[in-house]
């Protein structure tokens, strides 16, 4: 059976520029506990220890937020993002260890593997579930995908996150890549999808087709730039086909909808023409804000501007390179 991991409270946090509060954690996690979904995963968009001036500052703690959803998770287990460098193992991982945590994924660039693993085999040593998540995986070959799965199971991964951040994929993208993941790793594999090009949701049923055992998925679509697979739809979508989730029903995941699209009606994500752009481009639909700032500025045109942080491969949490680049752009 294919497990539900709810990325509402931290991918979503990108759409809400990492103002999310404990009272809302707490509100929506009490229906999402209800709702059948494995887990759910909460704090700041880049994960733990991630609050700062270059990639934003949250309004709440890790603290703060991790123990409002650990107050009412009964159910579902509570899980968190961990990228290494914003994540350090004394100051971030042992304090959510004894949050009650109970998933944590590891996340790097998808040629970096080797950065995850002192998290990782720290936290398998701890009693906890861990995944390794290979970020921008449209920017590696499917064999040097396998290659930087297989580092992070030999470091003691019990599962592997192919994450297509930029929106970059097409429905055969991802049944192929999953396939292949699957015909050689004894771990489970999941898929995170984002929509930039429209087409998440299938996207992610998809993956799930191929054999994918963790859908990603986020009620309103809420995520970076054009957002998330829509939780909701997910459910929706799969219920009228051959695709099974082990969800008693459609009501509890419209309620967690209605519930983020009427606190937070001006944040949620949509398709534009400058994430149809980021992409095509490939490049990490959570630059959107930050793109449209500085063309509007410079008077530089948006797809120009996707093309070159495309041609130079930029990936999350090099936001400082974005002026650079357009400041070179307008002295050609």
């Amino acid at each position: 059976m294919t497990e539900i991991y709810d990325v509402t409270l931290r991918d979503g946090n990108h759409a809400l520029r990492h103002q999310l509060q404990s009272e809302f954690v707490k509100e929506y996690c009490k229906i999402a506990d209800d709702s059948g979904v494995w887990a759910v995963e909460v704090g700041h968009g880049n994960g733990l220890g991630a609050s700062s001036y270059l990639v934003g500052k949250s309004f709440e703690s890790d603290f703060n937020l991790l123990t409002a959803a650990r107050s009412v998770l009964t159910n579902s287990k509570l899980a968190v993002h961990t990228i290494p460098g914003f994540a350090t193992i004394k100051r971030d991982l042992i304090p959510a260890i004894e949050c009650g945590v109970d998933v944590f994924r590891v996340a790097t660039h998808v040629t970096e593997a080797n950065t995850a693993e002192k998290h990782i085999e720290f936290l398998a040593n701890k009693g906890v579930i861990v995944h390794g998540v290979l970020m921008m995986s449209h920017m590696n070959t499917i064999e040097g995908l396998i290659s930087q799965a297989k580092l992070m199971s030999k470091y003691g991964a019990s599962g592997i996150i192919v994450m297509d951040s930029a929106g970059h994929f097409v429905p055969k993208d991802v049944q192929e890549r999953v396939d292949a993941l699957k015909n050689v790793l004894h771990v489970e594999v999941g898929f995170h999808a984002h929509n930039n090009l429209g087409v998440a949701v299938s996207n992610a049923l998809e993956a799930q087709s191929a054999g994918a055992s963790i859908i990603d998925g986020a009620s309103m679509g809420l995520g970076a730039g054009a957002g998330n697979a829509q939780l909701e739809n997910i459910i929706a979508v799969s219920g009228r086909g051959d695709l099974e989730f082990g969800i008693s029903g459609l009501d509890t995941f419209l309620e967690m909808s209605l519930l983020v699209e009427s606190s937070y009606p001006n944040n949620l994500p949509r398709t534009t023409s400058s994430s149809t752009q980021s992409g095509i481009a490939g490049v990490f639909s959570g630059y959107a804000p930050q793109v449209k700032l500085l063309a509007d500025e410079l008077g530089i045109e948006v797809g120009l501007l996707w093309g070159e942080m495309a041609k130079r491969k930029l990936v999350a949490g090099q936001e400082s390179m974005i002026r650079e680049i357009a400041q070179d752009l307008m002295n050609l």
